[in-house]
């Protein structure tokens, strides 16, 4: 007879992971859907489409404009991810207290130090970029 008691933990592990991308990606069709149902909608009595409703994010047309933020929003973004990592792995390996030193030494939530130093250095070049007013991605324009 095949045991799987062990599996209980990843299964709990890859279904969460599962389902949060199976929500996602049908919170975002739903909401796309809705989008171009009121669209055809307008368009079938006539009205004029606001251009707010043509793109996901106001005032933009193209469908990678989240790409484009601040350095320093995604510099901040990445340095939490890169903590989070970090905690998530020193957590997986059974935490412990790691001034007293009773605790598992592995190298496995350094891991998390990648996407922290990458956060570090756009929100070092946003401090430090000295772009002139009305350049760059950062500012659209008209």
């Amino acid at each position: 007879m095949i045991v799987l008691d062990h599996l209980g933990p990843a299964l709990v592990f890859w279904s969460a992971i599962l389902l949060i991308c199976f929500f996602t990606s049908l919170f975002g069709y739903l909401e796309r859907n809705s989008r171009y149902r009121a669209i055809e909608k307008m368009v079938d009595k006539g009205q004029t489409v606001p251009p707010e409703m043509l793109g996901r994010y106001a005032g933009r047309y193209d469908r990678h404009v989240w790409q484009y933020t601040h350095p320093a929003a995604s510099g901040i973004f990445l340095m939490c991810i890169g903590v989070a990592i970090a905690v998530f792995l020193w957590a997986l390996q059974g935490g412990g207290n790691v001034i007293d030193g009773d605790h598992v030494p592995n190298w496995l939530p350094v891991v998390g130090i990648f996407p922290f130093m990458v956060g570090l250095a756009r929100l070092l070049g946003a401090a430090f970029d000295r772009r002139p007013p009305g350049s760059g991605p950062t500012n659209p324009g008209p």
